[in-house]
């Protein structure tokens, strides 16, 4: 439903006044779409302070969403969906989801900023929703693709966290 509202709102805003006026008929625009698994690890400065954790670092896994609008011969629209859990090593379970909007450039390079939501907090300020942004290289291999991404969320309180995870899209 929302990844519906937000492709709805992403065609209005890229039609152009002439088309929005009836003047021509509106191409449609088509998505291309990969997912996939990916799995990596997490660091959460002063995470080692959290009663939760023993340790600030951690093993993720999770999977990902990824759909491109095709802007011309190097430039596309990125949107993504991602949720991970990180934490199981030691026992807990930390998710987390992200949704972020980008770009891609040439088919291979991502760059995205967006919003990240946790159901736990290790600063104990009920902070649960942040930023993120992320960059990442996705390499073509046969049938499907390997990304490797790096992500960073902020937090105010010091907490912020850096994932890199890697896997398959298909």
């Amino acid at each position: 439903m929302i990844k519906k509202l937000c492709i709805g709102l992403l065609a209005l805003i890229l039609s152009t006044p002439a088309m929005a006026a009836g003047n021509e008929q509106s191409p449609k625009q088509e998505w291309d779409q990969r997912k996939g698994l990916r799995f990596g690890y997490a660091y959460i400065n002063h995470g080692d302070d959290s009663p939760h954790l023993k340790n600030p670092s951690m093993f993720t896994i999770g999977f990902e969403g990824q759909q491109t609008m095709k802007g011309g011969e190097w430039l596309d629209l990125l949107f993504i969906e991602n949720i991970t859990i990180g934490g199981l090593e030691q026992s807990v379970l930390i998710p987390s989801v992200n949704l972020m909007v980008g770009f891609e450039i040439n088919n291979r390079l991502q760059l995205g900023v967006g919003a990240n939501a946790a159901l736990s907090d290790p600063s104990g300020d009920d902070n649960y929703l942040h930023l993120v942004a992320g960059a990442g290289w996705t390499q073509p291999a046969g049938a499907f693709s390997v990304p490797i991404h790096v992500v960073f969320i902020p937090d105010i309180n010091d907490y912020w966290r850096l994932v890199a995870t890697t896997g398959v899209n298909w």
